[in-house]
């Protein structure tokens, strides 16, 4: 009996090209399906790397140092009683202490020992001495000088007369005090040493006081500013040396508000004098407690020491402009320099994805992470970008 393709030879063409195309198509898959070692090697390796870049800016830098300082009256002062009030024998005692934030101006009682007034009065020469007639000396030139200043008629002869006399004598009446004399004589009056305090500049302001009322009227009683608020701090040393009196500064204030100012000081001439304490057996010497890294004391003044007023005695944070390119410049991120074996500074600018051009610069002020750039022996604009990296 014939097969089923037996009578027709079409079927079996049809038939083996079926079979062709499956057998192709199975081929085919399971060639996409198999990898030689070589070809699942190379679909493993990583992609070529691209480049980091960023813009080349135009901008202002500035290079600055923090400090931190404290709001406070400049100028301080000790204020510290020279000699012993009159008519007191044995301990002389602190009967009515300075009040700090007060004013003492010319004249002014500035405390009250053994119930005797210490005046204050302009003068640098200290008073070492009991004053009384016909004593003589600069020392007396001076009080002849600060009681004019008050109204009195006194000469300037640097004689203790009369008239001077009579000038101290009121001065004394006016506070609510009695003149010392001497024998029973009320002309003959005498001023004992610790009655007065000649200070180099006056109206000055109580800052501190460090005797109060029945304390013993000895050394150090308290400090004196002027009416100038500044900012007192101090920097590490080897920061310190990068700066210099009058570099730009910004004071940052408590309340967020930030207002210009300078550097007025530095070292010795910006250090505060902090008042004596006695030596005690509980007490480090000062070798033993600056154990720290050495520290530079440093002065601030705002260009409106009003505007620092109200923050007497509180912290602040202090911004010190220690160098500036004085205007917008070329900049690029310091980690998009690179020096070659020729020892010249160059920025690598990305031309096209892939590729670069080296541009030759040369570099200026460095600060926050950017550097100042000028090319030299290319050409390097706003925007191009620069090579800082790659991923």
């Amino acid at each position: 009996m014939p097969g089923p393709f037996a009578a027709n030879p079409k079927r079996v063409v049809l038939l083996i090209a079926v079979v062709a195309v499956v057998t192709g198509a199975g081929g085919w898959l399971v060639g996409t399906r198999v990898q030689s070692p070589a070809d699942a090697a190379a679909s493993h390796q990583p992609p070529p790397a691209s480049l980091v870049t960023v813009p080349v800016e135009r901008r202002t830098l500035k290079s600055t140092v923090v400090a931190q300082g404290t709001v406070a009256y400049g100028t301080p002062t000790p204020l510290q009683l020279t000699g012993t009030v009159g008519g007191v024998e044995g301990t002389q005692l602190i009967t009515k202490a300075p009040t700090v934030g007060s004013t003492i101006k010319q004249g002014d009682v500035a405390l009250e020992v053994s119930g005797r007034p210490v005046f204050v009065l302009t003068g640098f020469v200290p008073m070492y001495r009991k004053l009384g007639l016909d004593a003589k000396g600069d020392d007396v030139k001076q009080l002849q000088k600060a009681l004019r200043s008050l109204g009195y008629s006194t000469p300037t002869s640097g004689t203790f007369d009369a008239a001077t006399a009579a000038a101290m004598k009121c001065l004394y009446n006016k506070a609510g005090y009695d003149a010392q004399v001497e024998g029973d004589d009320p002309a003959k009056v005498t001023v004992p040493s610790g009655e007065i305090l000649f200070l180099p500049k006056l109206p000055l302001r109580i800052d501190s006081v460090t005797s109060k009322a029945g304390a013993a009227a000895t050394g150090q009683i308290g400090t004196v500013t002027d009416s100038n608020v500044v900012v007192q701090g101090t920097l590490p040393s080897v920061d310190a040396q990068l700066l210099h009196v009058g570099l730009g500064t910004t004071l940052h204030l408590p309340n967020g508000s930030e207002i210009p100012g300078k550097l007025d000081a530095l070292g010795n001439e910006a250090a505060v004098q902090q008042p004596q304490a006695p030596p005690s057996s509980g007490t480090a010497q000062p070798d033993q407690q600056n154990n720290g890294p050495a520290a530079t004391p440093l002065r601030f003044i705002a260009n409106d020491p009003q505007a620092l007023a109200p923050f007497s005695g509180q912290a602040i944070r202090i911004t010190v402009e220690v160098a500036t390119t004085g205007g917008d410049v070329l900049t690029v991120p310091v980690s998009a320099v690179v020096t070659n074996a020729d020892g010249k500074a160059r920025v690598r600018v990305e031309t096209a994805p892939g590729s670069t051009r080296d541009v030759q610069v040369k570099l200026g002020l460095t600060a926050t992470g950017a550097v100042q750039v000028t090319p030299e022996g290319g050409e390097l604009n706003v925007g191009d970008r620069v090579v800082v990296g790659t991923s």
